[in-house]
């Protein structure tokens, strides 16, 4: 995976407090929620504190004479949109929680106490690359996330004076988690048979090992692995481009992704199709690719700034035809994790 921090922010201010308590306030919400250190347990009502009680059960826990805390959190980062608004969350808070708790840790430290706390604390299964890119970013770089290795590598950036703009496609989505569930059963499947009696994984195969169980191995079987081996290698020769400065071979890997996800992957719509494919028509949108889980969300184009006014036009003309009003924001590279 390729990845870059957002200019936005998840931010979260600790101070001391002289009993065991824990006060929580979320400015931009305005809610207050509230526990102390004997009581850190999930709570369905308590919603985003959740996650600061998971980090303070893994670095603070019930330590007998442990002093409270106040803790205020706000940012702005779009929620709902599939830009890891809640894994900003997290990783802001365990890095938090750790600090005020006398450690500091490393981001692969981090991210396994946050994949422990996932398992423990929220029953969900999840892996240290879910998190490593946030909590590795450097400042104006991209990154490089090995998945099975939970390592990060930085990159320099190949977008130069080109603007990056997210446009939210403002559709519905369905519950997604059966449908992405099936999709990794289909891979975990088509694993299965390839593997025999080996212990391979599926970035170990190719397309030409797939072709080879054609006939044998169900096709919507084949066809999902097939975006998995396929985007593995796309990821590869991203990463390639961007080490030679290589800005053509860079979006040529980006645009591949979008209609493997597409076509082979099926989590996209007509909605974002119809996004991507009008961006792309345009004089100077040289990538347009959807983010996040699928079946609806935003797309990041890359674009020139004199593309931008006509690009806002093809939006308007998304909206007549599909009942949606779209909304786009201009981003750029962050900074990852800053602590103060």
């Amino acid at each position: 995976m390729i990845a870059f921090p957002l200019d936005k922010r998840v931010s979260i201010a600790i101070s001391g407090r002289r009993d065991s308590s824990v006060r929580f306030f979320a400015a931009d919400l305005g809610e207050r929620k509230r526990t102390n250190l004997s009581n850190l347990k999930y709570k369905r009502e308590d919603r985003w504190a959740n996650f600061i009680k998971a980090s303070l059960s893994a670095y603070v826990g019930e330590t007998a004479g442990a002093k409270g805390f106040n803790i205020s959190v706000s940012g702005d980062v779009p929620q709902a949109l599939g830009l890891g608004s809640a894994t900003a969350l997290q990783c802001a808070a365990a890095k938090a929680a750790a600090l005020v708790s006398g450690y500091d840790p490393t981001p692969q430290d981090i991210a396994r106490t946050i994949v422990d706390t996932d398992r423990v604390y929220f029953d969900k299964q999840t892996r240290v690359a879910d998190y490593i890119a946030t909590l590795d970013a450097s400042e104006g770089s991209l990154v490089f996330v090995d998945g099975a290795r939970g390592s990060a590598e930085s990159l320099e950036s190949v977008f130069g004076d080109s603007l990056l703009v997210l446009t939210d496609s403002k559709v519905p989505r369905p519950p997604l988690e059966s449908e992405l569930s099936q999709r990794s059963a289909d891979c975990a499947a088509g694993l299965a048979i390839l593997n025999g009696s080996s212990n391979r994984m599926l970035r170990d195969y190719s397309t030409d090992d797939l072709d080879e169980y054609m006939g044998v191995m169900p096709e919507r079987i084949r066809r999902h692995c097939a975006f998995f081996v396929e985007e593995i290698q796309r990821v590869r020769e991203a990463k390639e481009a961007v080490a030679h400065g290589d800005r053509a071979a860079f979006v040529k890997a980006l645009n591949k992704s979008q209609a493997g996800l597409r076509n082979s992957y099926e989590i996209s719509c007509p909605e974002i199709d119809w996004l991507v494919k009008r961006a792309l028509e345009i004089d100077g949108i040289v990538a347009s690719r959807m983010i996040g889980k699928g079946f609806g969300g935003c797309t990041l184009s890359l674009l020139d700034a004199r593309a931008m006014e006509e690009y806002k036009a093809r939006l308007e003309e998304y909206e007549r035809i599909f009942g949606f009003k779209p909304s786009s924001l201009e981003i750029s590279i962050g900074a990852g994790i800053i602590a103060e």
